[in-house]
């Protein structure tokens, strides 16, 4: 089985602490992603901040002025880039997330996703014959 960095994204769309709500939105929308890591300027994660979390939007629309630091989630399951790809297969299951950060040394390097994890499990094993 492959490792995580065999397949993750290494071209990720990130966004700073300081930055406000609506910038994040702005960023989600323009790049049709469904969350994004918050780093700090040294490129360590800090948070994630996602679609879901900004939902609040719906009952208040000065949320657009508040950073992103107020509303990210700052406990954020990771992975290592060479963990397995099984051991991110068990983590999107059990926590229900659709994407995992992968760190190296502490800094972030890129995303996998579920997607990623299906299209290499579907790709690297061989098709049932009934």
């Amino acid at each position: 089985m492959p490792l995580v960095q065999d397949i993750m994204t290494r071209n990720i769309v990130t966004i700073s602490p300081e930055a406000s709500i609506g910038d994040a939105i702005e960023l989600l929308l323009a790049r049709r992603v469904s969350g994004l890591p918050v780093v700090d300027d040294d490129g360590r994660l800090v948070g994630i901040i996602t679609e879901f979390a900004l939902l609040g939007l719906a009952y208040d629309q000065n949320l657009t002025r508040q950073s992103v630091e107020e509303h990210m989630t700052r406990t954020v399951l990771t992975v290592d880039a060479t963990d397995s790809v099984s051991k991110v297969a068990d983590l999107c299951i059990v926590h229900r997330v659709r994407r995992l950060p992968v760190l190296e040394e502490g800094r972030l390097v890129g995303l996998v996703s579920r997607r990623d994890v299906l299209a290499t499990i579907h790709t690297s094993t061989p098709a049932f014959v009934g």
